[in-house]
């Protein structure tokens, strides 16, 4: 309200309100997205890729099954499985996850699973050799 000097001096002066807050612009709040996502780690770094499902797991499966006097449909109660899955298992059609290899593992005392070679810088070859897989694997 505009008022004259006279009148002014019976009322107190109102300020403004400041102004509120304007939304960040649409870079920015994207900007703020991306950092509050999750990050993602890098799957060759974990401790899972040091170990490998060996090759001839059905047949230590089979032999450690056998050894123990164990029926498929047997070793399937025990590890809480069907008798399908061992039965595929010790075909060589499925390949075991995980959790599945540490309750056979656990069930029939043997290991699934062996440490992979560690990776090295290449050594320095002359030319006509070239670097082959042995050259980058350091096997234990």
């Amino acid at each position: 309200m505009s008022v004259c000097s006279k009148c002014s001096k019976f009322g107190d002066e109102v300020k403004k309100k400041a102004e509120e807050k304007k939304t960040p612009p649409i870079v920015a709040s994207r900007i703020q997205m991306m950092e509050k996502r999750k990050t993602y780690r890098d799957v060759f770094d974990s401790q899972g890729m040091s170990e490998m499902l060996v090759e001839d797991f059905s047949i230590r499966i089979i032999r450690a099954r056998n050894s123990k006097n164990l029926t498929q449909k047997e070793l399937a109660a025990r590890i809480n499985e069907k008798q399908s899955v061992i039965n595929s298992l010790e075909k060589g059609v499925l390949r075991p996850d995980d959790k599945l290899i540490k309750k056979l593992e656990k069930e029939l005392g043997i290991t699934l699973k062996e440490q992979i070679g560690e990776v090295k810088s290449p050594e320095k070859r002359a030319y006509s050799q070239g670097v082959t897989l042995g050259d980058l694997i350091k096997l234990k």
